[in-house]
């Protein structure tokens, strides 16, 4: 029998609402089997708080921007257009080239799939009638995934097996701890038994990991971004039609709907990345517009990113600026005006701290692993020019998009009730004990020790293994 692992990813579950019915012994068979293995209780994900992200980089052990993965949506500067991965873009298509031979999935020999959304060296196995259950929001989404997946160990025996089971429909219209998430948790725990005897049946040495990819915030007013664009007198593209727009000179689009992108046209070079300068003094109609200071005053806008120089990003909010500076191996985060916008001790103001110092010191504030984060995603070609994070209770709604019978909470931001999960391991040489912080992205180091030993250079640590 050969060694198998497994991961099962409880898509849009909030990290502390799990932790809270786990220690409560909500979740009893979950709990006695984990209780010879690893927690790891405040898991930073990566930004932004969307599943395409959060895979890119457990299959990488880079940050979203690295993978040029930064959401489910985004602006082609080449295409003039609104690319969207459920319609007319591909992930093969923007994934690195130089990455696929690095993945997890690559380095297991024989990787499977249920629900993945990156299909890189890896077989996935589509289930319509699992797809209908999520997007109807129907609890037998559970014993659908867990049945096939247990088929699927027992025919296609998997050096790795990957699945989703989503709780995202559930969150968004029940609520972060809504009782339809508690639901899936309950189902989940109870059929977890049954699949462990199967996983053994196959495979006499495995490990396990549970883990979400983020998780959401509560929302109860929402920012139309195009709009926003429009009465500022530009011409943006319309994020709801997917065809080319010529005449367009901006784009504004969300991910999560608590995570928005704005692209600007260069009025002379076209659709290229946009430098700070021009971005302070945006040419429109004889006038000039300083756009970070415009959004930064917007009600619904909490945090406006933008790149300032190659090893510098700004964060601006209504009352205050920061500045995020790199030196190729330490970030030095500095408040420039005002209030912090991301609420830090002032013991990190200007210090040259490691990505490992910088999660230590914030995985428990109000922005987690914001300045590493903040700093790589716009290393993503398909990054904006401009980032938002929304402000309390906001979300960036497009009155296109899905309309839910009511909605509670979304996710995308940088928030901690977003960024914040967990993980659970169990496998060989996985240390029985508690992991007071991680990166979601650390589950690749584990993996591709177990693999081959090797992997390329990421930002994932080994946290579990002895």
């Amino acid at each position: 029998m050969s060694f198998t692992s497994v991961l099962i990813w409880l898509d849009s579950v909030s990290g502390d609402y799990f932790l809270k019915l786990y220690e409560r012994g909500e979740l009893p068979n979950l709990s006695e089997y984990f209780e010879e293995g690893a927690l790891a209780e405040n898991v930073i994900t990566s930004f932004p708080t969307v599943t395409e992200s959060a895979e890119g980089s457990i299959i990488t052990g880079l940050f979203s921007g690295e993978v040029n993965m930064v959401g489910e949506r985004y602006f082609s500067r080449n295409r003039s257009t609104v690319m969207h991965y459920k319609f007319n873009a591909r992930i093969e298509e923007d994934f690195p080239e130089r990455l696929k031979d690095y993945t997890i999935d690559k380095l297991s020999g024989r990787s499977l799939g249920i629900g993945r959304l990156i299909p890189i060296n890896t077989e996935v196995s589509y289930d319509p009638i699992a797809d209908e259950y999520e997007r109807r929001g129907s609890l037998k989404l559970v014993e659908r995934r867990m049945s096939m997946a247990m088929r699927l160990l027992k025919e296609k025996r998997p050096k790795l097996l990957l699945f989703t089971i989503s709780a995202d429909y559930a969150s968004h219209v029940s609520g972060r701890e809504g009782s339809m998430v508690r639901d899936i948790l309950r189902i989940f725990d109870e059929l977890f038994p049954k699949f462990i005897r199967t996983l053994r049946s196959v495979s006499s040495k495995h490990s396990v990991f549970i883990f979400s990819d983020h998780g959401s915030k509560e929302v109860y007013r929402h920012l139309d971004l195009t709009q926003l664009l429009m009465e500022y007198g530009l011409n943006p593209s319309d994020p709801g039609y997917l065809k080319t727009q010529e005449r367009c000179d901006s784009a504004a689009l969300s991910n999560g709907r608590r995570m928005g992108m704005i692209y600007l046209r260069h009025p002379e070079k076209g659709w290229v990345k946009i430098k700070a300068k021009l971005l302070r003094n945006f040419p429109l109609g004889g006038s000039k517009l300083d756009i970070p200071e415009l959004l930064s005053q917007e009600k619904g806008i909490g945090l406006v990113i933008y790149r300032d120089e190659k090893d510098r990003v700004v964060i601006k909010s209504s009352d205050g600026e920061g500045v995020i500076t790199y030196n190729g191996e330490k970030y030095k985060y500095s408040v420039i005006r005002g209030h912090d916008p991301l609420c830090y001790e002032e013991s990190t103001y200007g210090r040259w701290m490691s990505e490992e110092e910088w999660l230590r010191a914030t995985y428990d504030k109000d922005f987690p692993d914001a300045v590493v984060q903040l700093f790589n995603i716009f290393k993503a070609s398909n990054c904006g020019d401009v980032i938002l994070n929304p402000a309390e209770g906001w979300d960036f709604w497009e009155s296109w998009d899905i309309h839910y019978p009511k909605l509670l909470a979304s996710h995308g931001g940088l928030s901690r009730e977003e960024m914040k999960v967990f993980i659970l391991a169990r496998g060989p040489r996985i240390a029985k004990r508690r992991i007071p912080y991680a990166r979601l992205l650390d589950i690749y180091a584990t993996l591709s020790s177990y693999y081959t030993g090797k992997g390329m250079g990421t930002h994932s640590v080994e946290r579990f293994l002895l």
